[in-house]
Parts: structure tokens; C-alpha cells; sequence
């Protein structure tokens, strides 16, 4: 086969692990996220906090710069969508 076809099927499967991770990263965010706030004991909250920066430890150290840029750019989508306190809506009184 000629090498185009290589450098296609090479990018197709980086964009995919780009997507798979970046998918993995929204779902650890959501878990790591679920846990702090219905945990009510400190230790939860801080063994969450050390598997989360252990994940990212790790993939800087194993994996590529754009795999850990995906999951962490799905954790920090995460954080905005769920971490974030919500505004309370005011309701207009009619008078």
C-alpha cells in the first residue's frame, strides 16, 4: 500500500485517542467531582484528589502531550459544567 494510506489511517486513530481521552477525562472530572462534594470525610476528599493528580502524574510521564492535553482538557470541561456553583434564578414579582 502506498504511504498516504499509512499517514491516513496514523492520523484517524491519533484524532480517535484524541477524542477517547479527551471522553475519559469529562468522565473521571465527574466522578472525581461527585465524590468530593457527597463525601463528607476529609480523607475521601484528599485520596481524591491524590488519584486525580496521580492519573495526570502519570500520563506525563507515560503517555503522549496530546493524550494528557485531552484528559486534561476533559477535566477542566468537567469542572466548568459541574464544579461551578449555580446561580439562582430571581423571579420578577408582578405588583
Amino acid at each position: 500500500m502506498p504511504s498516504i494510506v499509512y499517514d491516513i489511517i496514523d492520523l484517524l486513530a491519533s484524532l480517535l485517542r484524541f477524542l477517547g481521552l479527551a471522553v475519559f477525562g469529562v468522565g473521571f472530572g465527574w466522578l472525581a467531582l461527585d465524590l468530593l462534594k457527597k463525601s463528607t470525610l476529609w480523607q475521601v476528599q484528599v485520596a481524591v484528589f491524590l488519584g486525580l493528580a496521580g492519573v495526570l502524574i502519570a500520563m506525563a510521564v507515560y503517555t503522549a502531550w496530546g493524550a494528557l492535553g485531552a484528559v486534561a482538557a476533559g477535566i477542566g470541561v468537567a469542572i466548568l459544567i459541574w464544579g461551578l456553583p449555580k446561580k439562582e434564578k430571581k423571579e420578577e414579582k408582578k405588583s
